[in-house]
């Protein structure tokens, strides 16, 4: 396939590939290239697991920083508690 003849041009195709660039007529030629487009299905999903997985960590990282904020507030109020009934 022409598309992925050299390293260069291989990374650019996939790169678009990733981003959803890569134009239908160009994975109807693929359909000739059996190898080549299992290759692009292992891509495909591999690249589909780490951006899930990298979501789901920054997520996770929000969540604890969400977290610290909402603990840190509930103090505060706790103390803004006491001090109000304290005479």
């Amino acid at each position: 396939d022409p598309d992925f003849a050299g390293i260069p041009t291989s990374a650019l195709q996939l790169y678009k590939i990733s981003l959803g660039m890569f134009s239908g007529t160009h994975y109807d030629m693929l359909m000739d290239y059996p190898a080549l487009m299992t290759a692009i299905f292992f891509y495909v999903v591999t690249t589909v697991i780490f951006m899930l997985n990298l979501l789901i960590a920054q997520l996770n990282c929000s969540y604890q920083a969400t977290y610290q904020d909402m603990v840190g507030y509930a103090r505060l109020n706790r103390g803004k508690i006491v001090t109000e009934t304290m005479p």
